[in-house]
C-alpha cells in the first residue's frame, strides 16, 4: 500500500457539491500549457492511503494542518464535467477524479509548521538521501518547506512513519493545537535527540563529566551520594548551543571538540533546561533553584 498526500485549501470548497473535501481527489489532466503536470493522479490504486494537508482558519490564523485521512476507493477516471466550484482550474476539462472512501478527521489536527519543526532533521535526511519523486517538501536554505503549487504528493515510507508518530502523540493529546502536552512532548524529543548525539560522541560527554567531577553543574547533585555504587560516574551531557534544535545533518565533526560548550547535569536538571524553548541557560536554572 502506498501513501499519498493531498495538499489543498478550504477557500474554494474543494470543487463544490458532489466534489466535497474527503470524498474525492481531482485535478485537470493537463495544465494550461498542455503539459502532463498531474501525472501522479494516475498512480493511486484502490486501498492506497491518502493523508490530507488542509489550509484553513484556526484561532484567527490561516494555517495548514495534517487534518485527516482516507483511502482510495477506485482508480482515477477522466470526466468531462466541470466541478461546480472549480476555482483556478475553471475551463480546464477534462479532469482527473479519484473517488475516496472512509474519510476520518484526526481528533487534534497537527500544524504542518509544528511537524516540520519537530522532524526537520529526519525529513531533510529523507530528501537528501533518497531524492524521492513527487515529495511534498523541498529544501529551503537550512530548512524545508512545502513544494509550491503541488496538489497531490507521494509520501515515502519514512515520511509516512514520521507523520504516524507525530499524530500518535497528537491524537492522544485531547487539547487544542500547540498547548502544554505537545510542548512537553517536543521538549522531551529534543532532549532525546541530544542524548543520541552524545551517544555517538562518548569522549566529549565523558570529558565534560570528568571536568565536573561527576557533580551536576546546576544543582550540585552527586549520584553516588544518593544511589551508592549504582550512581558512580553517572551524569548527562547538555550542549549549550541548542544542539537538539538543529538537524542531525548539521551535527558535524567540529561540534565534537566543543568541550567548552558542553556541561554535565543530572537528569532532572537536564529536563528542566529543556522545559522552555530556547532552553534555559545554566545561570537561569540556578537562579530558579535559589
Amino acid at each position: 500500500m502506498n501513501t499519498f498526500i493531498e495538499i489543498t485549501k478550504s477557500e474554494h470548497g474543494h470543487g463544490g457539491e458532489g466534489w466535497e473535501f474527503g470524498t474525492c481527489l481531482w485535478s485537470p489532466t493537463r495544465n494550461r500549457a498542455g503539459n502532463d503536470r498531474y501525472s501522479i493522479m494516475r498512480m493511486p490504486e484502490p486501498h492506497d492511503r491518502v493523508i490530507h494537508f488542509y489550509e484553513t482558519q484556526h484561532d484567527e490564523r490561516l494555517d495548514t494542518f495534517i487534518i485527516g485521512e482516507s483511502s482510495v476507493r477506485r482508480k482515477v477516471r477522466e470526466v468531462e464535467a466541470e466541478p461546480p466550484s472549480p476555482g483556478n482550474w475553471a475551463g480546464m476539462a477534462p479532469y482527473y477524479r479519484i473517488d475516496l472512501a472512509d474519510y476520518r478527521p484526526y481528533e487534534t489536527p497537527l500544524p504542518i509548521r509544528q511537524f516540520v519543526e519537530d522532524y526537520l532533521g529526519e525529513i531533510r535526511a529523507d530528501l537528501i538521501q533518497n531524492r524521492p519523486v513527487f515529495y511534498p517538501f523541498n529544501t529551503h536554505g537550512d530548512g524545508i518547506r512545502t513544494v509550491q503549487g503541488i496538489y497531490l504528493a507521494r509520501a515515502t515510507e519514512t515520511l509516512a512513519q514520521l507523520i504516524d508518530q507525530a499524530l500518535g502523540i497528537e491524537s492522544a493529546e485531547k487539547v487544542q493545537v500547540g498547548k502544554t502536552e505537545h510542548t512537553e512532548y517536543t521538549e522531551s524529543r529534543r532532549t532525546a535527540r541530544e542524548r543520541y548525539f552524545f551517544a555517538r560522541n562518548p569522549k566529549l560527554a565523558r570529558l565534560a563529566k570528568e571536568r565536573a567531577k561527576y557533580r551536576c553543574e546546576t544543582c550540585d547533585f552527586h549520584f553516588p551520594d544518593r544511589y551508592g555504587e549504582l550512581g558512580r560516574d553517572f551524569l548527562e551531557a547538555h550542549h549549550l548551543d541548542a544542539l537538539a534544535d538543529r538537524p542531525e545533518l548539521e551535527w558535524s565533526n567540529e561540534l565534537r571538540t566543543a568541550l567548552d560548550r558542553v556541561i554535565a547535569v543530572c537528569s532532572n536538571c537536564h529536563r528542566m533546561l529543556h522545559r522552555r524553548r530556547p532552553a534555559y541557560t545554566p545561570e537561569e536554572l540556578r537562579e530558579l533553584l535559589r
